[in-house]
C-alpha cells in the first residue's frame, strides 16, 4: 500500500475551512480538489467520501476547539477571569476580519446535525464534555466562594455554553464589537457574588 503523500492534519484543516466557509451541502468535490491541493483518488483513499472528510475535518475542529477552552479553564485564576477569557475569545473571533464567519462546529449543528446522526452524535459529545468541563469549573469556583453556592452550577455551565453558541451565530452577520461586549458583560453579571 502506497503511502500518503501529504500531512493529513494540515489537510484537515484546510478542509475545515472550505466546509466552514461554503457548508456542507454547498460544498463540492471540485471545491475540495482545489483548495486541498491532492487529488481525487487521494481524498477518497484517505477519507472515503466527502461525508467522512466532514467527519474528520470536523473532529479535527473540535478537538483543537475543546483543547483551547480546557486550557483557558485550567490556566484561569479565579470563575469570572476563565468565563470573561472564554468570552473574549468568541468575540476575538467574531470580529476578526479574512476568516469564516462564525464557528464551523455551531454550522455542523444547523446545517447537518438534525439530520445526520454521525455529525449528531460527534457535537452532541463534544458539547457534553464541554458542558462537564465548564460545569466542574464552576463547582470548584463555589468551592472557593466565587461563586454563589446557591446557583446551580449545571445550569450556569449550559448559560454559557448556550450563550458562546448564540455569540457565534450572531457573528455569522454582524462583527460589530459593541454587540459582542454588551452580551460579554451580561453573561459575567449572572457570575457575581
Amino acid at each position: 500500500m502506497r503511502s500518503k503523500d501529504f500531512d493529513e492534519t494540515e489537510v484537515l484543516r484546510k478542509a475545515i475551512t472550505i466546509f466552514w466557509k461554503n457548508g456542507y451541502n454547498a460544498t463540492s468535490l471540485h471545491d475540495l480538489i482545489d483548495g486541498l491541493g491532492i487529488a481525487r483518488s487521494s481524498i477518497y483513499h484517505a477519507f472515503g467520501d466527502k461525508h467522512n472528510l466532514y467527519i474528520k475535518a470536523l473532529e479535527q475542529y473540535q478537538q483543537d476547539g475543546t483543547c483551547r477552552m480546557l486550557t483557558i479553564l485550567d490556566t484561569a485564576a479565579t470563575v469570572k477571569e476563565g468565563v470573561k477569557m472564554l468570552l473574549d475569545a468568541v468575540v476575538a473571533n467574531a470580529v476578526a476580519k479574512g476568516k469564516p464567519k462564525g464557528c464551523f462546529k455551531v454550522n455542523a449543528e444547523v446545517e447537518v446535525a438534525a439530520h445526520d446522526k454521525p455529525t449528531n452524535k460527534l457535537v452532541c459529545e463534544d458539547n457534553r464534555i464541554i458542558e462537564d468541563a465548564v460545569c466542574a469549573f464552576i463547582k470548584k469556583g463555589q468551592q472557593k466562594g466565587e461563586v454563589d453556592a446557591a446557583k446551580d452550577a449545571r445550569a450556569l455551565a449550559r448559560f454559557l455554553c448556550t450563550t458562546v453558541t448564540g455569540m457565534q451565530v450572531y457573528a455569522k452577520v454582524t462583527g460589530d464589537k459593541q454587540f459582542f461586549e454588551d452580551i460579554v458583560a451580561t453573561a459575567l453579571s449572572v457570575f457575581d457574588k
